[in-house]
């Protein structure tokens, strides 16, 4: 007698149920972990920003003065890359090169990339020109090698004094979910301030834009800080003249 067995199977269609529910649940942990990455990202910038302000309060506790931007037009492979550009002697003599930059990063020992691979960007209050001597008092990177006395290097005192004023200011941002706000002025007498691009990396809203043409802006730079939205995505952090100038007096640097 011949025995029949039935041999249960999947049809197309129960076939088809599983691959969706599994395709749903990859869906659900693949955005999970997205969100996990990105978090992890903007945690470990907004970390890189507090260790940048740290280490210009350190360099400055060093060397009497912050230090000039360094040259973002170079590749990390060149060999002044991630340091500040500074003059030698001349008519502008040890003043910065440039007031807006990269963060000389080799300077202050720091990574080069934020956690998106760009790198951090950096404004202070300094000048590129106005020659020598008593000029030099109103620039926090000021270094005067040829003064009497000299000023601004690890052996001597700052040039600059507790009345020299910081000279960037900071905002809110000007416009919040595609509406146009009124923009709240956070400090405007900040020592300095570096930032992020953040994911996007380059700057295409307003605010964003605002990040990056300080140097246009004339003896105030403004810059822009806020919560990220889809128009505006830059870490921002500043250093408050009061905080730097604190620092300095407590090492006995100035007055």
């Amino acid at each position: 007698m011949l025995m029949r067995h039935n041999k249960a199977g999947f049809s197309l269609l129960e076939m088809a149920i599983v691959l969706l529910i599994i395709g749903i649940l990859m869906a659900a942990g693949l955005g999970a972990l997205n969100v996990q990455i990105s978090q992890r990202r903007w945690n470990e910038t907004q970390q890189m920003l507090r260790a940048a302000n740290e280490a210009l309060i350190g360099f400055a506790l060093s060397n009497n003065r912050l230090p000039c931007p360094a040259d973002p037009t170079l590749a990390n492979t060149a060999a002044n890359a991630g340091k500040e550009a500074r003059n030698g002697a001349g008519a502008n003599a040890y003043r910065c090169s440039l007031v807006f930059g990269d963060l000389p990063w080799q300077d202050l020992g720091l990574p080069e990339l934020d956690a998106w691979g760009g790198r951090l960007q950096y404004q202070l209050t300094t000048s590129t020109t106005g020659g020598a001597g008593s000029s030099y008092a109103n620039d926090l990177a000021g270094r005067d090698d040829a003064g009497t006395p000299n000023c601004g290097s690890s052996a001597m005192k700052p040039c600059f004094t507790l009345a020299t004023p910081g000279k960037i200011a900071v905002y809110s941002a000007s416009r919040r979910d595609g509406l146009a706000v009124s923009a709240i002025k956070r400090i405007d007498d900040a020592a300095a301030v570096v930032f992020s691009g953040g994911p996007n990396g380059v700057g295409s809203s307003a605010d964003e834009l605002e990040n990056r043409d300080a140097i246009a802006d004339g003896s105030t730079p403004r810059f822009v800080q806020d919560t990220p939205d889809a128009e505006f995505d830059d870490l921002l952090t500043w250093l408050p003249t009061t905080i730097l100038y604190y620092r300095l007096v407590s090492a006995e640097r100035l007055p």
